[in-house]
């Protein structure tokens, strides 16, 4: 098993949240092994991406993709790969990870909110980013947590006030 392998599953991933990957590009930022990379992130999307080389070194980044106003970025430290931020948004994401993307309208309580919802389900919290434009603006909180995300608290969290949208990492 390569060093890049969980890239894979970390690009089926975004292939579920992003299903529509027309105009999608590419980038890849690694000096070394970019062919092995650049392979390994189109099996996971199933192709159709446009894909440049950057002239670059980026110290841990691996690649970024950008499918519509949405941006991915991909690193790898001695421990594993992941996706490090997500529209700018600092994040730590492995393959397999069990979590949520909540895209809002910032509002002061969001994090409580979110994380009661969770709370009353049970689910622990392992990592919490959020990120937002402006203030009152649109905003992205990135949730990994330990254990499953059900539909049923993803329905729970979307009834929250100025949620636009929860997606779950599985």
């Amino acid at each position: 098993m390569t060093q890049y392998a969980g890239l894979r599953e970390l690009a089926q991933l975004i292939r579920r949240l992003e299903p529509q990957l027309t105009g999608a590009s590419l980038s890849i930022l690694s000096h070394e092994n970019k062919e092995e990379i650049a392979s390994l992130l189109l099996e996971g999307l199933g192709g159709g991406v446009s894909v440049q080389n950057s002239s670059g070194e980026y110290a841990n980044h691996l690649a970024n993709l950008r499918v519509g106003a949405n941006k991915y970025t991909f690193a790898q430290d001695w421990r594993e790969v992941y996706i490090s931020e997500i529209n700018y948004c600092a994040c730590r994401i492995p393959p397999g990870a069990h979590g949520l993307l909540v895209h809002h309208t910032d509002y002061p309580g969001v994090i409580y909110d979110v994380s009661r919802k969770l709370a009353d389900h049970e689910i622990n919290i392992s990592k919490l980013n959020v990120s937002r434009e402006q203030k009152g603006k649109n905003a992205l909180l990135i949730c990994v947590t330990d254990e499953e995300i059900t539909p049923a608290v993803v329905a729970a969290i979307e009834e929250l006030p100025q949620i636009n949208k929860v997606l779950s990492l599985q």
